[in-house]
């Protein structure tokens, strides 16, 4: 088990140095940071379970679980989750549902393009839906499968975390058995992926990513070796997962994009596989 987390720390350690050295972080946060995963590796050998499958409004818009505010989730930053709760203060009653979801959307993408470097405005900016590798029937990447709103399955082992999803999205192995990243492994459109738990979350490191689509709606892309730490953090009840995108990207943001985004355990749905022709309308 030391050995686990000296080799989680170190990894973690990594990212922070490196976030540090772009002037993401300054040395005093990136120092409490560091503090915090330290503590946070000394905690129980418990894990939380994630297996089963986890759904978003997206498929899922009908289930009677989710609040007034989730039903507005989408993959939102941070900032824009509180302008939600803003929309929905009595003083806005006036406004009705699609108005809200128009406001809230608008709102994120101007939260994202504030983050942007001149080329992910231009990429952003010139993105065309025909573009869409997926149209080629090319798989989707890391960061894409990810954020995906189509159901997710969880599988859970002692030594990975598999995350499996709908048609176009790539089925993704997470390596728990504390292993690092691999010094020379060739830039692929889905990385590298080690994890460690803490508390109620799974926490997810990828690296070695290659450029691609990283979100069509939002007209993102990731350049080569972005890399970022998801968080998949389980409610108290076992009901709700909140996921977290950090993307590292200098080439297209000038600071780290959070994302985030809410599922539900959804025990009655099975995942889709439709083949690529029938999505893509190739022949």
């Amino acid at each position: 088990m030391g050995l686990v987390i000296v080799s989680r720390v170190v990894t973690v350690r990594h990212t922070i140095v490196a976030l540090v050295r772009r002037g993401f972080l300054g040395t005093a946060c990136a120092g409490a940071l560091l503090a915090g995963i330290l503590q946070g590796c000394t905690r129980s050998d418990a894990h939380p379970d994630l297996s089963g499958m986890w759904s978003t409004t997206t498929t899922a818009v009908e289930n009677p679980g989710w609040t007034v505010a989730e039903l507005f989730a989408c993959n939102c930053t941070p900032d824009t989750y509180e302008y939600i709760d803003e929309m929905l203060l009595p003083q806005n009653d006036h406004l009705s549902a699609a108005e809200i979801r128009r406001a809230v959307l608008d709102h994120n993408e101007r939260a994202i393009a504030a983050l942007m470097t001149e080329g992910g405005r231009e990429y952003a900016a010139a993105y065309d839906l025909a573009d869409d590798p997926a149209i080629q029937c090319e798989y989707f990447g890391v960061f894409r499968s990810m954020l995906h709103n189509d159901p997710i399955l969880i599988e859970q082992s002692d030594d990975r975390v598999v995350i499996r999803g709908e048609d176009m999205s790539s089925d993704r192995v997470i390596f728990m058995d504390g292993r690092g990243h691999p010094d020379d492994e060739p830039l692929s459109s889905l990385g590298h992926s080690i994890g460690w738990y803490e508390g109620s979350a799974l926490v997810v490191e990828t690296v070695n990513v290659a450029a691609n689509l990283a979100e069509d709606n939002l007209a993102i892309h990731n350049a080569d070796n972005a890399r970022s730490i998801e968080r998949y953090t389980l409610s108290d009840d076992g009901l709700r997962l909140r996921t977290q995108l950090t993307l590292i990207d200098p080439v297209n943001f000038r600071e780290p994009l959070v994302l985030e985004n809410i599922r539900l355990r959804t025990p009655d749905v099975a995942l889709e596989d439709a083949p690529c022709e029938s999505i893509s309308g190739q022949r």
